[in-house]
């Protein structure tokens, strides 16, 4: 399973679905399936201590439908011993391969040497990767930034992540100082491409897959962010843009596919954050805002549906901009 990376390049391009805590949950994930069987899901991101120390945390994060695979699950810490740990346990859930956060730049946790500090912190960096490569025959990838304040370390630090036995780098734009501010900085990350032999993914300021295929150039693949959120068929080629009837039926699927994986009260509470990004460019949706976002059951969800069908009926087939 080592050279799973060099196999799935081979399909090129590779499109991901990036890790977004409270997001890219399994229905979420089967949403995106839904729409791209292709699109290679990454879990939310994960403590290793956490799932070390949780059975209950394990078991209700990693399970998952056979039809997510393959899945990568993300996970995170600064302890190299406690990431092998936590390998052993998500080996046992028949997942494809684990990724490293090393990118993300929240001040509390990064203080705690958790995430991007892992960039200025490079010896660590590169002996979880080595440690993790040891105790698992999973493959091993990371996603990390263009740099701690800029991008001039980013190849001398993936040249190290390689050597270490990475076999995929995602790379998001931005370096830890800029954190979400400014626009992705691409020319940086053809250039570390360019002295790496392991697949290089980027990600951010990537709307869509048609969006992504005009930047991708020397590159490997590329992973969508937020901009899914409202529009999960951003992974179709050719500009792809959903009816009405196709959203309100793919609101009803991510809400029951929630149901069968959480109780209905997380699952009613989980999926609010959902539906208006799914109605977000219909020119009506705040009519239906206050409803959207407080249903306690999938019932109540079901019946606004019905009530959107009715009032839509003559504008079911239409794209969103073409109603009136």
């Amino acid at each position: 399973m080592k050279d799973f990376w060099k196999q799935l390049r081979e399909n090129w391009p590779i499109a991901f679905l990036a890790p977004m805590d409270w997001y890219t949950d399994s229905a979420y994930r089967q949403v995106v399936k839904k729409v791209n069987p292709n699109v290679i899901c990454v879990t939310e991101f994960y403590s290793s201590d956490g799932l070390v120390h949780s059975k209950f945390l394990a078991d209700s994060v990693l399970p998952h439908k056979k039809y997510e695979n393959p899945l990568i699950v993300q996970i995170f810490w600064k302890d190299p011993e406690t990431f092998a740990k936590a390998a052993k346990i998500i080996e046992r859930y028949d997942v494809a391969g684990i990724d490293i956060n090393m990118w993300c730049p929240a001040k509390k946790v990064v203080k705690s040497w958790h995430w991007s500090c892992l960039i200025i912190n490079r010896d660590t960096a590169f002996k979880i990767v080595e440690t993790l490569n040891k105790a698992t025959h999973l493959p091993i990838s990371v996603k990390t930034r263009l740099g701690w304040n800029w991008a001039e370390t980013l190849i001398d630090f993936v040249k190290g992540l390689e050597n270490a036995w990475a076999s995929l780098v995602t790379v998001h734009g931005r370096t830890t100082a800029q954190a979400y501010t400014w626009n992705a900085d691409f020319t940086q990350i053809y250039e570390l491409k360019k002295n790496i032999w392991i697949p290089i993914i980027c990600n951010w300021d990537i709307s869509d897959f048609d969006d992504w295929m005009s930047k991708l150039q020397n590159l490997d693949g590329f992973m969508i962010w937020r901009w899914s959120f409202w529009n999960p068929w951003c992974f179709i080629k050719g500009w792809y843009k959903p009816t009405l009837l196709e959203i309100l039926e793919m609101m009803s699927f991510h809400a029951k596919s929630l149901l069968e994986c959480k109780w209905e009260r997380k699952a009613s509470l989980d999926i609010r954050k959902h539906l208006v990004q799914y109605l977000k460019w219909f020119p009506w949706v705040s009519n239906y805002r206050k409803r959207l976002v407080t249903i306690e059951n999938i019932e109540a969800l079901e019946e606004i549906l019905n009530d959107i069908k009715k009032e839509y009926k003559n504008s079911l087939n239409l794209i969103t901009s073409e109603i009136l």
